[in-house]
């Protein structure tokens, strides 16, 4: 049984004859009369009553049929799905961020992108770059904004620099140097409170490689696993740190942020993903991401 034996009985049903069922589906009465009884055949019964004038189902044939249209009415909805999956237009898109790295421009993206897609499920989840490459790499999430790839993720996952961060300096709200640009020797002797290395590896090694250039090392007195603690000892006193500037958004009323001078050091966002799970829907989220560049990088950095 397939297909096309459903399609013609209901046809034969709905127009009364095979003559008009054919004309309706453009395939020959014979082809349909033939068709209909190798599916009788098969059910072991008749289905239609083809004594009088006009053809009528039989009570069996009315059964049959009722279950027919429900069959034929699935099989269009799965082919429709399916199509529609291919061209990216349903499903469902798990995206990975943390809130003040994505910034502003992540609540456009989201935005624009369902008002492109309204049947697509999203789904946001927050977490650090570390926690976000691990997701991409098992599945859980399809699309990461997160700092960039480095060892190991960057064999095996991809990403592409959406803009680079100005990092400043993040002061006590009372201290001498508070809303003033700040050269990093003007830092030579004041306490570091930096983001543990684990956590942001470059960054770090920046920081450092700048306090050394300008000839002297940074005393790092504290360090925390999340960029609000490092907020917090900034703002009970404990030192002074260098930060991405997107942490405005997690900042305390006790602390003041400062531009760095000169500006020489960034801290890049990029959009990630796992090439063994592209799919459409994801390329599409990455086609709307890329036709935003230009706007994500003149909102927020280089």
């Amino acid at each position: 049984m397939e297909l096309r034996h459903l399609r013609y009985l209901c046809a034969v049903a709905e127009h009364g004859t095979f003559s008009e069922a054919g004309r309706r589906l453009h395939v020959s009465q014979s082809a349909i009369s033939e068709q209909i009884a190798d599916l009788e055949r098969e059910v072991g019964g008749q289905l239609l009553n083809r004594s009088s004038g006009r053809t009528r189902l039989t009570p069996q044939g009315q059964i049959f049929l009722a279950e027919a249209r429900k069959t034929l009415a699935a099989a269009d909805r799965a082919l429709e799905i399916t199509q529609s999956s291919l061209l990216g237009q349903v499903g469902s898109l798990n995206i990975g961020f943390f809130l003040w790295g994505a910034g502003g421009f992540f609540a456009r993206i989201i935005r624009d992108y369902r008002k492109l897609h309204p049947d697509i499920k999203l789904s946001l989840y927050e977490m650090r770059t570390p926690e976000q490459m691990e997701a991409l790499l098992t599945g859980k999430i399809d699309i990461a904004f997160a700092r960039p790839l480095e060892p190991p993720f960057d064999q095996t996952l991809r990403a592409e620099l959406l803009y680079r961060d100005p990092v400043v300096v993040v002061l006590p709200r009372k201290h001498p140097l508070a809303g003033k640009p700040i050269s990093i020797d003007s830092l030579a002797t004041e306490r570091f409170v930096l983001c543990d290395r684990q956590m942001t590896p470059a960054l770090f090694d920046a920081i450092v490689a700048l306090c050394s250039a300008a000839g002297f090392s940074p005393n790092i007195v504290n360090t925390s696993s999340t960029w609000s603690g490092v907020l917090t000892l900034v703002e009970s006193g404990e030192g002074v740190a260098l930060v991405p500037s997107g942490v405005r958004y997690l900042r305390p009323p006790g602390v003041v942020i400062s531009p760095l001078v000169p500006q020489n050091l960034y801290m890049g966002l990029s959009v990630a993903w796992n090439p063994q799970n592209e799919d459409p829907i994801q390329q599409n989220f990455l086609r709307l991401v890329r036709e935003n560049k230009d706007r994500i990088q003149r909102t927020h950095g280089l």
